[in-house]
């Protein structure tokens, strides 16, 4: 049976039923469950208790093995909705770490259904607690946050969720295996490998603002191995966080002041992108660079933090001896920007007796005020306090010891403290991980269907997200012709992270090759469950950067549009530049008395001209016809591929003919004659990009593209 080629519409957006490396996932559901977790905690300066804390929704059974490779430690536990569940680690999850060294020290925990943890690190005077990340919430970009070394080392954590994954680090301060601040360097790790770096103390920021990319996903952990906030305020502790991906990041951030910090709260913002303004309620602090980071503070009450472009802010607890301090001493929490918030936590307190005192925080919408629910009992409306113009309120309640449930009908934040005399932790109770941040890949991935079977109604098809880096010299600057989409920053495709049927897709079956995510191709089949039967919908594809594509079955009508004269007119313009070349090259000759002069001009505009000529007449719809075979096989085409090629092809052509007029002008042709090529070119350039612009992006056929 003859394949019909049926391309892909862009959108955004993503819903239920992905299939992930084969488990299912959901791309705009990603939060802070999942199915698999591989974490890492660092080391304490005093051994201690590591605990992971674990809750589910529906009743599940979670087995915890460390370590990944060869477990000498595994255990399989009971998980109920609306309680915590305690696992005790080996000490050596924390303390067996040495810097510079691919080590199998990192945990794993798994479950048929999903389930959420959070890990504590846990010693006498020295204790602090994070949110984990499961596998599916994982990417392939960190910016690192610590504070300030006083006693050991700031210290990060990598791990690695696949084999053969390369991870580059770019630290920002010199580390304490050699390697210099802003010099990249790369390491492979398999998956469950980990690889510990560190700064050591006095190191200005710590290592907050490393930069940690990689071709697969990976796990990030930072924080400090005992640090003073304030440096010089006693006493020192032990913090940490799990990094959160910039895909996941947001423009802004609710920070809402400690319980017993009436002296105020510190923060530091991180940016992944140059030139970003950093402001606080409105007012500039400062503008930062990838690689740097802003402190805020001490400052108390609730603020808004934002920034031009993505920004993470985390937020620190200063010591016991600071002004205004009670109890307590250094602690962090990664602040959760307002688009991730969930509608409902579960969540427990720390350490048994080591806390005396338990704070929750609250940051709610103002129409959720009086019907968010903790513990099954509404919150007073008297106890929240509005943030003037955002549209949001917050609480600090005290709470006490155990597990506790929020709910509300719309998103909301929690934060859990706890405190005793020179001790704390900190974390965030929960997050949605929904790639909300592009940056670094504003190109959507390219989806296509073959129908392989009209009367089974059968497709076979491939999402592709695969474009080098736009910065083609390696000089981390957009130079002239690089910025082939004209967004002003450099753009790498992070690769294919999910598939899925498209939302509401009825009487179809989705079959996807197992694949990592990261990777540039993925793919898959579509089917009818019953031939019979009227089918809908179709496959919508992620990348890394939350870009997507679809490629959707449509109804019995396409859409009847002859494009053939704008094509003629395309490749008019492409066979005007060619000829404008040679014309350009005969008249060198002429003035240079070179017969050679140029040629290699003409050899690169030839091949271009022959490229466009193969995007023109094959890439390109000619005609939708409205007549199917196979009414189902009507789809959605997408143009967006061919059409950008083709203008990065025609600029091409462009500066080749820049090029000869050059050497023409060096060579001593009059000026009327320089001026009139110049305006040619000009105008074959106008004329192509107008007649490419008629091209639809989208159009419905259900014909080979070429028919």
């Amino acid at each position: 049976m003859a394949i019909r080629r049926l391309n892909s519409i862009l959108g955004v957006g993503v819903l239920s039923l992905v299939a992930f490396a084969n488990p299912q996932y959901a791309a705009a559901d990603l939060d802070n469950a999942g199915e698999e977790f591989i974490l890492s905690v660092l080391p304490n300066y005093t051994t201690p208790n590591v605990e992971v804390h674990l809750t589910s929704s529906v009743a599940t059974t979670v087995t915890v093995e460390y370590p990944v490779n060869a477990p000498t430690f595994t255990t399989s536990v009971a998980v109920n909705p609306g309680a915590i569940t305690i696992v005790a680690l080996p000490s050596d999850a924390a303390q067996a770490w040495s810097s510079g060294v691919i080590q199998n020290n990192s945990f794993r925990m798994t479950a048929p259904v999903e389930f959420v943890a959070y890990t504590v690190d846990r010693a006498p005077y020295s204790s602090d607690a994070a949110l984990g990340l499961p596998v599916d919430a994982l990417n392939n970009e960190y910016v690192v946050t610590t504070y300030n070394e006083a006693f050991g080392n700031a210290e990060v954590a990598v791990t690695a969720a696949f084999d053969n994954t390369t991870v580059t680090i770019t630290p920002s301060n010199n580390l304490g295996g050699g390697q210099l601040a802003g010099v990249p360097f790369s390491i492979t790790l398999n998956r469950g490998e980990g690889y510990l770096f560190t700064a050591p103390a006095g190191s200005p920021g710590g290592l907050a603002g490393s930069v940690v990319e990689s071709d697969k996903p990976v796990s990030v952990t930072n924080g400090n191995y005992c640090t003073q906030i304030p440096i010089g305020t006693a006493y020192c502790d032990h913090i940490y966080e799990q990094a959160q991906p910039t895909a996941t990041w947001g423009y802004s951030v609710i920070a809402v002041n400690l319980a017993q910090r009436t002296g105020g709260t510190i923060y530091r913002v991180v940016t992944s992108e140059d030139n970003n303004d950093i402001t606080l309620d409105g007012v500039s602090q400062g503008i930062i660079n990838r690689g740097q980071y802003l402190e805020i503070g001490p400052i108390d009450s609730a603020h808004v933090i934002a920034g031009t472009k993505p920004i993470f802010a985390t937020q620190f607890m200063t010591g016991s001896t600071s002004p205004g301090a009670t109890e307590g001493d250094p602690a962090m929490s990664n602040l959760i920007p307002n688009d991730q918030f969930l509608s409902g936590y579960t969540l427990s307190t720390v350490g048994g007796g080591q806390f005396d005192t338990h704070y929750l925080t609250i940051v709610a919408k103002d129409s959720d005020v009086g019907s968010l629910i903790l513990d099954g009992v509404a919150v007073p409306p008297g106890s929240f306090t509005a943030i003037s113009g955002t549209g949001y309120s917050y609480t600090v309640l005290r709470v006490d010891e155990g597990t506790h449930n929020t709910s509300s009908a719309n998103g909301h934040g929690v934060y859990l403290t706890g405190y005793n005399q020179d001790d704390s932790y900190l974390y965030p109770g929960g997050a949605r991980f929904g790639f909300i941040n592009p940056v670094g890949d504003a190109n959507p991935p390219v989806c296509d269907l073959d129908l392989i079977d009209a009367a089974l109604v059968q497709y076979s098809g491939s999402g592709t997200d695969n474009r080098p880096s736009e910065d083609v010299n390696n000089n981390n600057i957009l130079d002239d012709g690089e910025d082939l989409n004209n967004n002003g920053q450099i753009d790498k495709d992070k690769g294919i992270f999910f598939v899925q049927l498209l939302p509401g897709s009825i009487n179809l079956s989705l079959d996807i090759a197992p694949f990592v995510p990261g990777v540039g191709s993925v793919t898959y089949g579509l089917s009818a469950i019953d031939p019979a039967q009227p089918v809908s919908g179709g496959v919508l594809v992620t990348d890394g950067a939350g870009n997507t594509c679809q490629s959707e079955l449509g109804g019995n009508q396409c859409e009847d549009t002859d494009l053939t004269t704008n094509l003629v007119a395309m490749d008019g313009a492409a066979s005007d530049m060619l000829k404008l070349g040679k014309a350009i090259r005969k008249y060198l000759k002429r003035y240079s008395g070179s017969s050679t002069i140029g040629g290699s001009a003409i050899s690169q505009l030839n091949a271009l001209y022959l490229a466009n000529w193969t995007l023109t007449w094959s890439e390109l719809p000619r005609k939708a016809q409205d007549n199917c075979t196979n009414p189902q096989a009507c789809v959605n085409v997408n143009s967006v591929t061919p059409l950008i090629e083709y203008n990065v092809d025609i600029n091409q052509m462009v500066a080749l003919n820049k090029g000869l007029i050059k050497k023409l002008k060096a060579a001593g042709a009059p000026l009327s004659l320089i001026q009139e090529f110049r305006r040619q070119n000009q105008e074959f350039l106008l004329d192509a990009q107008q007649n490419a612009a008629q091209i639809p992006t989208e159009t419905l056929s259900c014909e080979d593209l070429i028919s």
